[in-house]
């Protein structure tokens, strides 16, 4: 008998809490996708051109208000332009065209206001023009 008055008390919070949890975890989504998080960014290509090849930083910056957790950037280089050498991030396998480099261990998310320095180094057709273009933080479009 008393196991039956435990029950008939715990059981229905019980069930209260899970549906409130599924409410919670249907809240979250928007549409049939996980709401997104309030990323925005803005980018800094500085470079050195030595005709033949150069060396590269692209700075990116989260603007947005909230962090860019297990971040990544991609972007674009010019037809001939290849990389070479990298630093400052794990580089995707492609080393020309367009480029995907993923957080490092030591940086695996960017605070609001908090930027990464993606480094690289390569070579180039000559008179060709050390330009990235298409630059997206975790699939956000950045400014210049």
């Amino acid at each position: 008998m008393q196991l039956r008055r435990i029950l008939s008390v715990v059981l229905p919070s019980v069930f209260g809490v899970i549906a409130l949890t599924a409410e919670a975890a249907a809240a979250a989504k928007v549409g049939s996708s996980t709401a997104r998080a309030a990323v925005e960014c803005h980018y800094q290509h500085t470079g050195t051109d030595f005709g033949f090849g150069y060396t590269a930083v692209l700075k990116v910056t989260n603007t947005g208000s909230d962090p860019a957790n297990g971040w990544w950037v991609e972007f674009d280089l010019p037809p001939g332009v290849v990389i070479e050498t990298t630093h400052s991030a794990r580089f995707s396998p492609s080393r020309s065209g367009h480029i995907q480099a993923n957080a490092p261990a030591w940086l695996p998310n960017l605070a609001p206001g908090g930027s990464a320095n993606v480094g690289f180094n390569g070579s180039k057709p000559v008179g060709t023009s050390l330009v990235v273009s298409n630059v997206t933080l975790n699939d956000v479009p950045c400014t210049s």
